[in-house]
């Protein structure tokens, strides 16, 4: 099998969640292995045997300088299934983004990510392609900084005019106990329903979100569970399994978060939690922190 390197490529884009990146730009460093099959090079001269490393070069500059990204995690997956789509004889694509001057005041070179799609997974089911198709999605929202009904129903209403987002279902607001950190305000709380277009990835609308969270202003600190002006979780994305440090699917807190099972329960009373339907798994699980009706959204 023959490797296509592309190595240490600089490009200058607008990809990342802060405001500075899109207004300012910044260097992305793109790395890139793209493995062949056995039967790509028999012997011979001919340019139709391989892959032009040229084009692949032509279609990375496309795509980070005419489309925005706030995750690398998308990104890198965009860019994954573009140059796979480029010949039936790419066995397995390895693509490493960095940031080499990122937002950070550490002392580092560079922080990135590494994304690694291979056809065998790809026509098995390991990454599927929902073109065409919508998928039904829960987020949870809450809020405990200024006023706190309005921060939901703006957050709600920016969610809902992605055009990639057809909202189904909002909960009543409940008003909730601080769980992690007591000595805070209390929450308001809903879960919301969603479809949302198959071809949009959960990397993809979590970077949406949290675009949402920052135009709030509400910043990364590394204090959690704090007061929070908006927060807004991916629930699930459809039956996708995903974990990784950015985001892990379906939410691992939902099974431990009376403030978010309840207006769930609400919405989807039929929905299952560990093999038992969402209401007998709330009363079984006799969870204590207090979680009030304040009124239909």
């Amino acid at each position: 099998m023959f490797k296509i390197i592309i190595k240490n490529l600089n490009l200058f884009g607008y990809h990342g969640v802060k405001e500075s990146e899109k207004r300012d730009g910044q260097n992305f460093c793109f790395n890139i292995k793209i493995l062949l099959n056995k039967n790509s090079f028999l012997n011979n001269d001919n340019l139709e045997n391989t892959l032009n490393y040229s084009e692949v070069i032509e279609l990375l500059k496309d795509i980070n300088s005419n489309q925005r990204f706030n995750l690398l995690e998308t990104l890198s997956q965009v860019v994954a299934n573009k140059i796979i789509e480029m010949s039936l004889l790419i066995e397995k694509v390895t693509v490493k983004i960095e940031k080499t001057s990122p937002p950070i005041k550490e002392n580092l070179e560079s922080v990135g990510v590494e994304y690694i799609l291979d056809r065998k997974s790809l026509e098995s089911g390991g990454e599927v392609k929902l073109e065409g198709s919508k998928v039904n999605v829960y987020m949870s929202l809450g809020s405990n900084v200024g006023n706190r009904e309005s921060n939901l129903r703006k957050a709600v209403d920016l969610i809902g005019r992605s055009p990639n987002i057809s909202m189904l279902k909002v909960s009543s607001i409940y008003e909730t106990e601080p769980m992690y950190i007591k000595d805070q305000d209390s929450f308001y709380n809903i879960v919301l329903n969603a479809r949302i277009d198959g071809e949009i990835s959960p990397f993809e609308i979590m970077g949406f979100l949290k675009g949402i969270e920052f135009g709030f202003g509400r910043k990364m600190t590394k204090k959690r569970y704090g007061p929070r002006v908006i927060d807004i979780d991916l629930l699930y994305y459809g039956e996708m399994s995903i974990e990784s440090d950015f985001l892990t699917l379906p939410h691992p807190g939902i099974e431990e978060r009376k403030f978010v099972l309840v207006p769930l329960s609400e919405i989807d009373p039929e929905l299952g939690i560990k093999g038992k339907n969402i209401k007998k798994f709330i009363e079984e699980a006799n969870l204590s922190e207090k979680v009030d009706l304040i009124k239909n959204w």
